[in-house]
């Protein structure tokens, strides 16, 4: 997909776009060195131009990183159905990498997971080469960038768990506690 510098954010086909684009804004200064790491905007309303005006970087790495995401992402899912047939097959070849914070973690997890906070995952890189790695959060938006940030890391077998612990709660064990 090309993309041009005045198209609206929101015409991007990209899953969870409104908080993609946040957690885009907020990675793109963090990139920029910008001391802004929020924005109040509406950010929906945006154009690439406008994302990366905001996050001071050159529309051209701001228009590559958005194609990159648009990519991968559908491919980069999976769903809580096939993570726990893939599970019951291998689950020695797996994985799990809960990135959210240790206050979510210790309400609800799926079963074998590990937390780390995003921060960390630079650490582990090594031991995780030869593995699936799946990422999980709440709802499927942070594990997502944790992933995007794994295969740019260069490995090459990393998914993320599709709407987050919660599908996992709705669709493979239903007594979960939920948040």
């Amino acid at each position: 997909m090309r993309l041009s510098k005045d198209l609206p954010l929101a015409a991007l086909n990209i899953p969870h776009l409104p908080m993609v684009i946040e957690e885009a804004f907020a990675v793109l200064c963090w990139q920029s060195g910008s001391r802004q790491d929020k924005t109040t905007e509406d950010v929906h309303h945006w154009t690439i131009a406008d994302l990366a005006d905001r996050a001071r970087m050159p529309l051209e790495g701001v228009v590559k990183r958005l194609e990159q995401i648009a990519t991968i992402a559908d491919e980069i899912e999976i769903s809580a159905i096939s993570l726990k047939d893939l599970l019951q097959k291998n689950p020695e070849r797996i994985f799990l990498l809960d990135v959210r914070e240790p206050w979510e973690f210790e309400i609800c997890r799926v079963p074998g997971s590990q937390l780390m906070a995003r921060m960390d995952l630079a650490r582990i890189f090594e031991g995780l080469k030869e593995l699936t790695v799946v990422t999980i959060c709440h709802h499927g938006v942070r594990s997502l960038s944790a992933a995007f940030y794994l295969q740019e890391a260069g490995l090459r077998r990393v998914k993320s768990l599709q709407g987050g612990v919660e599908s996992w709660a709705t669709q493979v064990e239903p007594s979960m506690i939920r948040y």
